[in-house]
């Protein structure tokens, strides 16, 4: 029933989060959806803060796009997520995989202490921008939990529409 949200409405919440985040502002979210990915980057970059991508899907997408001149951002805005620290929280922004909490992905390493690079720090917001893919429900679910647990505010569909479904609902 009802309308699916427009990717318009999608861009001015997660504008919004972007602007009212004070600290890192990480989003878990499928690597093929390079609308948003273009959106969260050209947003990032008319706030001020820098990119880092964590997953190898979402970099080899990422520079396919750019390849094929899909996306054009200045290349100063990404950098290694390895340099991360370098920066003040509230200019971080970091785009991963594993927002349907699989086991290696970025998002469920960094929720578990295992990532390399990235340690979860109380003043993190980390938003699932994403559906549930039924029979997920309960790892998405451990994995918001894990988050919420290490002091990160978590923000998913839920609460507020930061993900448009690929499909249309009965009034569209």
């Amino acid at each position: 029933p009802g309308r699916q949200v427009s990717e318009t409405e999608i861009g001015l919440n997660i504008e919004t989060i972007l602007e009212k985040t004070p600290g890192r502002l990480i989003v878990g979210m499928f690597s093929s959806l390079l609308s948003r990915i273009k959106q969260l980057i050209e947003t990032a970059e008319k706030h001020g803060r820098i990119v880092a991508l964590g997953g190898f899907s979402m970099k080899s997408n990422i520079e396919i796009a750019k390849e094929l001149g899909y996306m054009k951002f200045n290349p100063k805005t990404l950098v290694d997520i390895r340099q991360i620290e370098k920066y003040p929280p509230g200019k971080v922004l970091i785009i991963c995989t594993g927002a349907q909490g699989e086991k290696n992905a970025t998002l469920m390493r960094i929720a578990n202490g295992e990532h390399r690079d990235v340690r979860l720090v109380p003043g993190d917001t980390v938003v699932f921008s994403s559906s549930v893919i039924p029979g997920n429900e309960r790892t998405v679910q451990r994995l918001k939990d894990t988050l919420y647990r290490k002091g990160a505010e978590v923000i998913h569909n839920d609460m507020m529409d930061v993900h448009a479904g690929g499909h249309a609902k009965a009034e569209d």
